[in-house]
C-alpha cells in the first residue's frame, strides 16, 4: 500500500500517524488546505506541520497556495452550506494527485475530529477516490482524538482554536454562534448512524461542489497570471507540483 494522507494540521496528524504506523503503514502527508484563513493562521499551521513531519521522519508534500479568494468565491452563494465544498475540494485534489503520482490509497487526518461532519467527509473521500481511480482507506480515528491532542500539547505544537475558514472563526469566537458550534459537534456524532442510502445520496452533490471550487481556483490562477477569463473562471487545471516539506 502506498498511502497519501491529506493532512489538515500537525496536532490532528499525531494520533493518525501513530495508528497507521502501528498497522505497518507509512503515510505520505499531503498539505492542501485553501480553507484556512487568514494567512497568518495558514502559515502557522503549515509551518508547524513541516517541523513535526521532519521530527518524526514523515514524508510531506506541500501544495502551498493560499486559497482565500477561490474558497470564498466558491461558498459565497451558501455560506451555511460551505462544508461540502471544503471537503470535496480537498479530497478531490488529494485523490487526483494520488492517482497521477503512483499512490494506491488516500485518507485524511480530518477523520480524527469529532467536530467534523464525519459521514459527509467520508462520502466526499469515497466519491473522489472512485472518480480518480484510487482506493479510499477509511479509518475512524476519533477515539484517539483526545490522546492525540494531549500529546500535541506536550510536544509544544501550535494548537489552532477554530476549524479553518473565516466563517468558522466567527462561529468560534462570536458568542451568538457558540450554541450553533456545540450543535454541530452533536450533529456530527449523530451522523455516525446515518443510513448508507443517505450517505450515497450526499455523494451526488459533492462532485458538483468540488467542481465549483476548482472553477473558482482556476479563475483565481488566471487573475494572478494576468490571463483572460480571470473573473469568469474556466475549467479546472492540472494541479501544480507540490514541493517536498520533509
Amino acid at each position: 500500500m502506498k498511502l497519501l494522507m491529506h493532512t489538515c494540521c500537525a496536532p490532528c496528524s499525531v494520533a493518525c500517524v501513530q495508528t497507521l504506523r502501528a498497522e505497518g503503514i507509512q503515510p505520505t502527508a499531503y498539505w492542501f488546505n485553501p480553507n484556512i484563513h487568514p494567512y497568518t493562521e495558514y502559515r502557522a499551521r503549515r509551518d508547524t506541520l513541516v517541523s513535526y513531519a521532519q521530527s518524526i521522519g514523515m514524508a510531506l508534500l506541500l501544495e502551498d497556495d493560499y486559497g482565500l479568494r477561490p474558497f470564498v468565491d466558491a461558498v459565497a452563494g451558501d455560506i451555511g452550506g460551505r462544508c461540502p465544498v471544503c471537503y470535496a475540494a480537498r479530497m478531490r485534489r488529494t485523490a487526483r494527485y494520488a492517482a497521477e503520482h503512483g499512490f494506491t490509497h488516500v485518507t485524511s487526518t480530518l477523520f480524527i475530529s469529532p467536530y467534523q461532519r464525519h459521514e459527509l467527509l467520508r462520502a466526499a473521500a469515497e466519491q473522489a477516490a472512485e472518480e480518480f481511480g484510487v482506493a479510499f482507506l477509511y479509518r475512524d480515528f476519533r477515539p484517539a482524538f483526545r490522546r492525540g491532542q494531549e500529546e500535541a500539547r506536550a510536544l509544544g505544537l501550535y494548537m489552532q482554536k477554530y476549524c479553518g475558514c473565516v466563517f468558522s472563526e466567527e462561529e468560534r469566537f462570536d458568542k451568538r454562534f457558540r450554541n450553533a458550534l456545540r450543535g454541530k459537534a452533536q450533529a456530527g456524532a449523530a451522523e455516525d448512524g446515518a443510513e448508507e442510502a443517505a450517505r450515497r445520496a450526499a455523494m451526488r452533490g459533492l462532485r458538483e461542489a468540488g467542481l465549483r471550487f476548482e472553477a473558482a481556483w482556476e479563475a483565481h490562477r488566471r487573475t494572478l497570471a494576468g490571463e483572460p477569463g480571470g473573473e469568469d473562471g474556466g475549467g479546472a487545471r492540472e494541479p501544480p507540483q507540490p514541493k517536498r516539506g520533509a
